[in-house]
């Protein structure tokens, strides 16, 4: 099975006058899902999150109105047709009441197998991150449990005369000679399934863009030596690439010009609301949904954008977040942000605007979003970037009434210590790798 983290989003229009009627169920289905929590991670066990929400409508450029929407969106490990068929054969009723509200819900989808085709048919492009990557779900209890055991061993070993004088040698050959022998531990001997596989597909796309772009030059080069046409036309790919990324900035830049309008204050009891939702001890959700900044090159630079961060997926690392997405919905009207981290919102959205390097990358995605500050050549910020990022944030963030978590009290950090002290298991160290090993115990 991969191990490979990926992101569902699942949207369909529905009338406005329902949207009271539809929150009512997901609450009353989240509050089932908070009683129920054991049952849920037993049928569903591809799934990390779930969160399922409606949006009101929005403007779009202060005059086309976007229409109000249910948005379903997932986090899973593996194969996105066995996530959907878990879904749907443990949450089907739950599924079909809800999404039966919008006109675009199909007869068809009564069964078990038409539901699954009505998910994959209105399930749409995401740019998916995950901060714990290749870790499966039935790994997380299974690696924290490992790591408590052998703590405890440890603490119990060094009452023993003479431990503490032990070198990191000795002591991690006695650590694997505990879990060799414990029935509960000695799953651990047979190591981790090689991630070869996973990380090339994860990198395949990549490799693909990588490939036909140095394709493209070698190709330019030959045809001023040869003939043939062909390598004119195939060398013309990464020179008209280039011009366009070119074009798009200089499109972007007369849009830039274009009076900043910003986003209208939030009521104090508004911002309560969310943040009475967030009140589990570790990991939190946040969900923003905005219309974007009038202008079709906004649209398409923001496109181009989620697809470029999609590349290089494999790369990106923030240190809080557990998963992330962005997706445009709408013809590319409205962008949709939603993330799961560690701390609450508030915290959260200062690591962004905190750090310089974050501002500068968080600007070439919510720049485009209607009222977040204005910028200049996408880099260059407005005197006030933070306050104004601030105010985006909690203008257009929405109440998520369905949240589904597989973990609730670990965070990133926790999730990638454990699987690095298992990983360590068995393993051929040099002494100081020992020692840095046995600090993650």
């Amino acid at each position: 099975m991969s191990a490979i983290h990926r992101g569902l989003t699942v949207t369909v229009i529905v009338k406005e006058e329902k949207l009271s009627e539809i929150n009512v169920l997901l609450e009353e289905y989240n509050l089932h899902s908070k009683n129920h929590q054991e049952d849920y991670h037993v049928q569903m066990p591809s799934t990390f999150f779930i969160s399922w929400l409606t949006l009101p409508s929005q403007f779009y450029a202060e005059k086309e109105q976007l229409p109000a929407r249910i948005i379903l969106l997932t986090s899973y490990v593996g194969n996105k047709k066995r996530h959907l068929n878990e879904l749907v054969a443990f949450m089907g009723s739950k599924l079909k009441a809800v999404f039966a509200f919008s006109e675009e819900f199909k007869s068809t989808a009564n069964d078990n197998e038409g539901l699954v085709k009505f998910l994959n048919q209105k399930s749409i492009f995401n740019t998916f991150y995950s901060g714990f990557k290749f870790i499966k779900t039935q790994d997380v209890k299974k690696e924290l449990d490992l790591r408590n055991k052998v703590f405890d061993y440890l603490n119990s070993k060094r009452e023993e005369p003479g431990f503490s004088y032990q070198s990191p040698e000795e002591i991690k050959e006695q650590i694997e000679n505990f879990v060799k022998k414990e029935d509960a531990t000695k799953w651990a001997e047979v190591g981790l399934k090689s991630l070869k596989t996973d990380k090339f597909n994860m990198l395949t796309p990549l490799y693909i863009f990588g490939l036909v772009m140095a394709t493209s030059i070698i190709f330019l080069i030959l045809s001023i030596f040869m003939k043939p046409s062909f390598l004119f036309w195939i060398g013309l790919i990464f020179p008209v690439f280039l011009i366009g990324l070119i074009i798009l900035f200089l499109l972007l830049r007369i849009n830039e010009n274009n009076p900043h309008i910003p986003n209208k204050p939030v009521s104090d009891d508004w911002i309560r609301n969310i943040v009475l939702r967030e009140n589990n001890t570790v990991i939190n959700e946040m969900t923003v949904i905005a219309p974007l900044k009038k202008g079709l090159i906004r649209r398409i630079f923001l496109g181009v954008s989620l697809r470029l961060v999609y590349l290089i997926r494999f790369f990106s690392y923030i240190p809080t977040v557990h998963t992330a997405r962005w997706l445009q919905m709408d013809s590319g009207k409205r962008l949709v942000f939603i993330a799961t981290f560690d701390n609450l919102s508030e915290a959260y959205a200062h690591d962004f605007v905190d750090s310089e390097n974050r501002t500068r990358n968080m600007a070439v995605i919510f720049s485009h979003a209607a009222g977040f500050p204005a910028t200049t050549w996408l880099v260059k910020k407005s005197y006030n970037h933070r306050s104004e990022y601030m105010k985006g944030v909690r203008a257009h963030q929405k109440i998520t009434q369905f949240w589904y978590t597989f973990n609730t009290d670990l965070s990133v950090e926790n999730l990638k210590t454990n699987r690095k002290f298992r990983e360590g298991l068995f393993k051929k160290m040099s002494a100081d790798e020992i020692r840095e090993w046995l600090l993650t115990i």
